[in-house]
């Protein structure tokens, strides 16, 4: 049962412009891509090297130890087993004298079709990037004054680890760029969906007054004095219809000063007039359990409670009760929608507040939405599916900041 509410003082003008200043969810979206991609390459360029330089280490570890053996089964004059000593060696290296002149390789491919020649200059080549690496050749005194040196590579796993560390860094950069190109489309699809959505919802708000008009002009040509006196009357409805419609629509996106009212006389004006414009077997009740006021804009909540009944109204097939319950909690000013209807599947309670989600076959899927965007970027408020089972019924809860 509707109720009523007079000589409320109200208070002085609240100004919130927070969404001028804040971060929307899209840019963060975006930082968050570019973000976390830096920390993974940062990350995973810091765990390879680190891994790099332990497996360097335990394979010079393993290289100094062969070469010692090598080098004392050298000087007791066992030169088979020297040479056995270096064959688990799995790292390319080459063997030179005291003038850096190759002697033996091991590990490396070297040009079957190449003479002589080009293979001293290969290994020379083979050498000079194995300083280049880092890698200290190690002096081994095979006779008394006799020095040769083992020249040696970074083993083939170290190799690997840092392909692989490339690797990442192009998997890395694909996945920002694909991330990034994934957040415009999105951008851009929701971007095209508000447009054409608010296209259509302009199409709508101003058919009904517009046709409404239009039938009126022509009563007012063929009806009596009284049938025009009646006609002006609802003439000038539609009109004070299309100045609010009008102001709604300059509202948004603006950064528009609210005013401390009384919630009920919102949702109760709101009601009022969607009661016609349901059906006859659409029935709406509001129980107020002592909401006060909050800081709002009235034409736009307006708006918001006026899609969201008819929502509920659709849901329902024209036919049921709308409960609408009025309330405070330490968020601030509550108005539950509560409807009969077929209820929203789990998964598909925040989609309907995506721009273009619908499941109506003329529907264009942008009142939740611009709803949505009202009461959280508008008002700090909330707007969101309290509670809803397939079948069962749907509440959505608007919350405005007292």
């Amino acid at each position: 049962m509707d109720k009523a509410r007079n000589g409320k003082k109200k208070t002085p003008f609240v100004d919130r412009r927070a969404p001028a200043r804040q971060f929307s969810a899209a840019r963060l979206f975006r930082w968050v891509i570019v973000v976390g991609g830096l920390l993974l390459a940062a990350g995973l360029f810091y765990s390879v090297q680190v891994l790099v330089e332990q497996v360097r280490d335990s394979a010079r570890g393993y290289l100094y130890r062969s070469v010692e053996i090598y080098r004392d089964l050298l000087l007791r004059g066992d030169a088979a087993l020297a040479y056995d000593a270096v064959q688990g060696i799995d790292f390319p290296m080459v063997l030179t004298d005291e003038e850096f002149h190759p002697l033996s390789w091991k590990n490396i491919d070297v040009p079957e079709s190449a003479d002589s020649v080009d293979v001293i200059r290969y290994l020379n080549r083979q050498i000079r990037d194995f300083q280049e690496q880092g890698n200290v050749p190690i002096s081994v005194e095979i006779l008394p004054g006799q020095v040769n040196y083992f020249h040696y590579g970074d083993p083939k796993l170290v190799r690997l680890l840092r392909s692989l560390s490339f690797t990442s860094a192009i998997v890395i950069a694909v996945y920002i760029f694909l991330g990034y190109i994934g957040y415009r489309s999105i951008r851009e699809a929701e971007t095209r969906s508000v447009w054409v959505g608010m296209a259509r919802e302009t199409a709508h708000q101003l058919g009904t007054p517009i046709s409404s008009l239009l039938g009126w002009l022509e009563v007012i040509g063929d009806g009596d004095e009284a049938t025009r006196s009646s006609a002006i009357e609802a003439m000038h409805q539609d009109v004070t219809r299309l100045e609010k419609i009008a102001v709604r629509f300059s509202k948004i996106g603006t950064s528009e000063k609210l005013v401390h009212m009384p919630v009920f006389d919102v949702v109760d004006e709101a009601v009022r007039y969607m009661r016609t414009r349901v059906g006859t077997s659409v029935s709406m009740e509001i129980n107020d359990e002592g909401v006060g006021e909050a800081a709002l804009q009235p034409e736009l909540i307006s708006w918001v409670i006026e899609n969201i009944l008819r929502n509920a109204a659709q849901a329902m097939g024209g036919e049921g009760i709308i409960r609408l319950t009025l309330h405070e909690n330490s968020e601030g000013s509550c108005v539950d929608i509560q409807d009969e209807g077929v209820g929203i599947a789990p998964r598909d309670r925040e989609a309907i507040f995506r721009p273009g989600y619908t499941t109506k076959k003329r529907g264009w899927g942008l009142g939740l939405s611009l709803a949505r965007r009202i009461v959280q970027e508008m008002h700090n408020g909330r707007l969101y599916v309290r509670d809803s089972k397939p079948g069962g019924g749907t509440t959505i809860r608007m919350v405005l900041p007292r």
